[in-house]
């Protein structure tokens, strides 16, 4: 990991604000040299696969979800490849940068692999979650037990894609999904009424009642209970962007380019792998937040922390 990102990753998990005039009078860190970081691009892609191998290990198994999250910027006027969007989370049109995500958990940890942002204009939401499960299938090499993901990403190149990876998912379809050419409300009619039918030309699958809600499988022996068990962890998602958001200033940056954004996302995933690192070797009986914490409120042990991961990274 470039050692110069250190002094914004310390910024981000143990600095009240991120701004650069806040970092240099609370940690004495240059105004020059921060912008400098913000400004430069990185090789995410890549570098992101270096650090969670060092930190982490090789992956395997485990459940693939994807999902989008948004970094809203209401107050700009005016930010390098940002635009307006409907954000199903906070149920409005939004402004700022929307992030296409896929993580990876075990249930245990949930680790973001990679992520691209949403520009109104160029490729959809479904396009960059289908680019982004080439780049899993071809950098990471994962076999997931499923993959997991809601209704809005249940469209049919992405569902094919997944099933050319022979890999299995379940997620969420809206009422009105012809299967059998009929709406699959009209046939499934209450709770825990399912029934099997062609999804695309490529497979069959199985879709579920629960609760007033569908689900899919391309699993056509798949139970209702492991069905609507394993779609429940696809929450874990939401768990790290509420994270990222809350607990190291996501959405507070306010530089103008987007490639000072991107650096700034690419950050705030890598100090989110730090806590979570430090949850998994040193302390697993306490939750990511009181890590934070902890780091927050005790300077120097918070400093010394980061500095431990960053020359492990850098070694």
């Amino acid at each position: 990991m470039p050692a110069q990102i250190f002094p914004y990753i310390r910024g981000l998990l143990q600095g009240h604000n991120i701004t650069t005039t806040f970092l240099q009078q609370q940690f004495g860190h240059s105004h020059d040299q921060l912008t400098r970081i913000l400004s430069k691009s990185f090789p995410w892609e890549t570098l992101i696969v270096w650090v969670i191998h060092r930190l982490f290990g090789i992956l395997s198994g485990g459940y693939l979800l994807i999902d989008d999250t948004v970094i809203a910027k209401p107050y700009a006027k005016k930010l390098e490849g940002a635009s307006f969007a409907y954000s199903s989370c906070l149920k409005q049109v939004v402004y700022g940068y929307h992030v296409v995500v896929v993580c990876w958990t075990n249930e245990t940890i949930t680790i973001p692999l990679c992520w691209k942002i949403w520009r109104q204009g160029g490729p959809t939401k479904v396009t960059l979650a289908k680019q982004l499960l080439v780049k899993i299938n071809d950098d990471w090499k994962i076999n997931p037990e499923y993959v997991l993901f809601d209704s809005w990403y249940a469209a049919t190149k992405l569902l094919n894609q997944i099933h050319r990876f022979h890999w299995l998912f379940i997620c969420r379809i809206k009422k009105n999904r012809v299967i059998n050419c009929c709406p699959i409300n009209q046939d499934l009619i209450k709770d825990s009424d399912s029934l099997i039918g062609p999804i695309t030309g490529l497979f069959k699958g199985r879709i579920l009642r629960h609760e007033g809600k569908y689900f899919l499988s391309n699993l056509v022996e798949i139970t209702n209970e492991v069905m609507i068990t394993t779609y429940g962890m696809r929450w874990k998602i939401e768990e790290v962007f509420r994270f990222l958001k809350n607990q190291v200033h996501l959405q507070e940056c306010q530089a103008r380019s987007r490639a000072a954004q991107q650096t700034h996302l690419g950050c705030c995933i890598l100090a989110y792998l730090l806590v979570l690192k430090e949850q998994q070797t040193q302390t697993p009986d306490s939750t990511l937040y009181a890590i934070r914490h902890n780091w927050l409120l005790n300077r120097r042990l918070g400093n010394n922390r980061i500095r431990h991961y960053v020359k492990v990274l850098t070694a």
